[in-house]
Formats: structure tokens, C-alpha cells, sequence
């Protein structure tokens, strides 16, 4: 091989890595095309990186999708402060979601916190609680089927309407920032939108083994990113909001999620978001924050959200003073 082809070469090895790792699974196909060479040369560099010791798995469904492993890198945790410090924060954050009755959710856990340099691993492991039964059939199932690209037959039930049962394709699953609760997005079977399931109100799921989901383009960032909890989307509203001097030093000092912009007006603090609407066409996560705020902070617009607001504050006033 000239020095020019293995140049070559080591460039698609090094991209091929990127690709496995931030952006798999992805086919020989996909691959092929994203490097711009044969799907031939795509399996020989990645039966080099095998023979490298890099980690390249495939998924079971057809055609096979490959992705990167990234082993656990325990040294570096240990001889880096902010990066154990970091680990110990993840760890915190999965501590507050412990109500999830799990032995493998606490194993998971337990597997976490022995990466910790030993002091930080000692009050760790005091603070996890033990777990108080088993992880919950339903959502052992819905996890299964996303990571095995499944279908699932389910029933439903949202509050005030009886079960209803379908077909989905699980394409998300994530924890509400706010309650903690998890939450599916999925797609039905003959519907064109992904839409979210709160994991509580599933009745029951089965797994479709026999079926494979097809490939179905969902990007969290897009969703989620500038949600307040769990409702992102492209709806959205433009909300303006003045806070009082006395809220100034707890909202000025950050980003919060949608900002469009903050700055101050004398005394009082403008605030401008871009809040997402649910299906209903109303910001109610971004409500739910503003209220409360109490009398600290004022809808400047749009006017119908702070009617909307105002409304809801004569009706306060109402039941506590008949």
C-alpha cells in the first residue's frame, strides 16, 4: 500500500470512529455513503478496528446497524477531580429517581459509584437506596423493544377516558426533569407523529418479536431541548415576562430553557421565552413556572396568556374570598 492510500485510510479510520460512536448504529450503507467509499472498504476497516481492540457491535435486526462501545474509563475518573465530581453529580441526579423499585436500577448505580475516587465512593454508596423490588414488567418490556427495534402492542389509559389498546414504535424514552417520571415517545402504527406516553398510564405492553420497527427519524434536541419538562415540539409561543426586584437574584443569574433574551429594566427584570405548546395550544409547563412566581412577576404578552394568567388569579380570588 502507498503512503498516500494509507493516508487515505487512516482519515476514513478516524472518521469511521466518529461516525460508530456519536452518530450509530448506522448501516455499511449509510456508512459507505457518509465516507464517501465502498461498502466493501466499510467492512474491512471495521474488521480492523475490531482487530484493535475497539469495540464494534452490531444490531440484531436486518440490515445490521453498527455502533462504537466506549469502555469505561475508571483511571481517568479517578485521577480527574472534575470528572469524578461530574460522575458523583450523575449519580445524584439517579439517586433523586430512586422511587423506581429496581435491583438492577440500584446495581446500575452501585456499578457507577466504583468508578469513584474512594472518597467520593464511600459517601455514595451511604447515600443510595436500597432497592425495594424488582424493575417493573412494563418497563423492562418498552426498554427491550427500543433496544431490540421492536414494535409493541399496548393498552392505554389517559385520565378521564377508558383503555384504549394500539401498536407503536418505541422511539425515545426519557425522565421528566421536573417529576421525574419516565415518559415513552412512540409512533402508532399508521400515524405519521411521534407523540409521548406517560409510562404510569400503560395498562400493559407486549413485545412484537417477530417484527422489526422501521427506521424513524427522531432528534431530542430538536424535541426537547427547549422544553420546561417534557413537552418540546414545533409549537411554540413568544411569552414576555417582567419580574420584580425582590425575583431578580434568582432569574437573572441564568439561561433558562426557550430564552430569546434577558435584560434589565431599571429595577425589574425582562424576560422573553420561547415556550412550547402542547396539543391543547397552551404553554402549560411554562405556566405552571410562572405561577409560581406569585405577584413577583407580570405577563407583559402576549395578551391572551396573560389573560389566561389574570383569569386564573380572579378565580383564586374568588374560591378564597366568596
Amino acid at each position: 500500500m502507498t503512503l498516500t492510500r494509507k493516508r487515505e485510510q487512516g482519515r476514513r479510520l478516524l472518521r469511521l470512529i466518529a461516525l460508530l460512536s456519536e452518530e450509530g448504529p448506522l448501516t455499511s450503507a449509510q456508512l459507505a455513503q457518509r465516507l464517501e467509499c465502498q461498502q466493501q472498504e466499510v467492512q474491512r476497516d471495521r474488521r480492523l478496528l475490531i482487530s484493535e481492540g475497539l469495540k464494534v457491535l452490531q444490531t440484531d435486526k436486518r440490515p445490521a446497524r453498527y455502533f462504537l462501545v466506549r469502555p469505561w474509563h475508571g483511571q481517568e475518573v479517578q485521577n480527574d477531580p472534575v470528572r469524578a465530581v461530574i460522575y458523583h453529580a450523575l449519580l445524584r441526579l439517579l439517586h433523586h429517581h430512586a422511587p423506581t423499585p429496581s435491583r438492577l436500577y440500584h446495581e446500575t448505580l452501585l456499578e457507577l459509584s466504583g468508578q469513584l475516587p474512594t472518597r467520593l465512593q464511600e459517601v455514595s454508596l451511604r447515600s443510595l437506596t436500597p432497592p425495594s423490588g424488582d424493575t417493573p414488567r412494563i418497563l423492562e418490556t418498552l426498554a427491550a423493544a427500543w433496544c431490540r427495534g421492536e414494535p409493541v402492542r399496548f393498552t392505554y389509559c389517559k385520565p378521564g377516558e377508558g383503555p384504549k389498546t394500539g401498536e407503536a414504535d418505541v422511539v425515545f424514552m426519557e425522565i421528566n426533569r421536573d417529576n421525574l417520571d419516565w415518559y415513552v415517545f412512540a409512533r402508532r402504527r399508521g400515524e405519521e407523529q411521534v407523540k409521548t406516553f406517560h409510562l404510569s398510564r400503560f395498562v400493559d405492553v407486549v413485545r412484537l418479536t417477530g417484527e422489526a420497527s422501521p427506521e424513524i427519524r427522531f432528534d431530542p434536541r430538536d424535541e426537547l431541548d427547549g422544553a420546561w419538562g417534557i413537552i418540546g415540539g414545533r409549537q411554540h409561543c413568544e411569552i414576555t415576562l417582567r419580574f420584580t426586584p425582590e425575583a431578580v437574584p434568582y432569574i437573572a443569574h441564568r439561561r433558562w430553557p426557550s430564552q430569546l433574551g434577558g435584560e434589565m429594566d431599571g429595577p425589574y427584570y425582562i424576560l422573553r421565552l420561547n415556550a412550547p405548546l402542547n396539543r391543547d395550544h397552551l404553554p402549560v409547563e411554562v405556566m405552571a413556572w410562572i405561577r409560581g412566581w406569585g405577584p413577583r412577576v407580570e405577563v407583559l404578552a402576549p395578551p391572551w396568556i396573560r389573560e389566561l394568567w389574570l383569569e386564573e388569579a380572579r378565580e383564586l380570588l374568588r374560591r378564597y374570598n366568596p
